[in-house]
């Protein structure tokens, strides 16, 4: 009999998990075909710095022919700490929802969702 109630347990665990991941996929790819386009051309406008240093001019990427897009909660190229909450970029390190595009040029540009700006990182 516990052998089972395990078994069931089992597969109702194994069915969550599969709803929960074709779910979050389906939402990913959803949301990356909206905005994909969006982000392209602010990718395309956004200014080639990093930090203020213009480390990136010059350099012309197409964006449209990024080689990976992804979704991401949070910009990974912002340097706070999680107990840092008091910190004016803290939302955006940690809550705001992000499009990566990265670029054959070893380039990644962060387009912020919620105000549709981008920025350019060297990967």
């Amino acid at each position: 009999m516990r052998a089972l109630v395990l078994a069931l347990a089992l597969l109702a665990g194994l069915k969550i998990w599969a709803q929960d991941s074709m779910y979050r996929s389906a939402t990913d790819q959803a949301l990356i075909s909206a905005y994909r386009d969006r982000a392209v051309l602010a990718c395309q406008a956004a200014p080639q710095k990093v930090g203020g240093s213009s480390t990136l001019a010059g350099v012309s990427v197409n964006w449209a022919r990024s080689t990976e897009e992804r979704l991401v909660i949070g910009n990974p190229h912002l340097s706070v700490y999680p107990w840092e909450v008091e910190h004016e970029l803290w939302n955006a390190r940690y809550k705001t929802a992000y499009l990566i595009l990265n670029s054959p040029a070893g380039m990644d540009c962060v387009y912020d969702l919620a105000i549709g700006t981008a920025q350019v990182y060297r990967s």
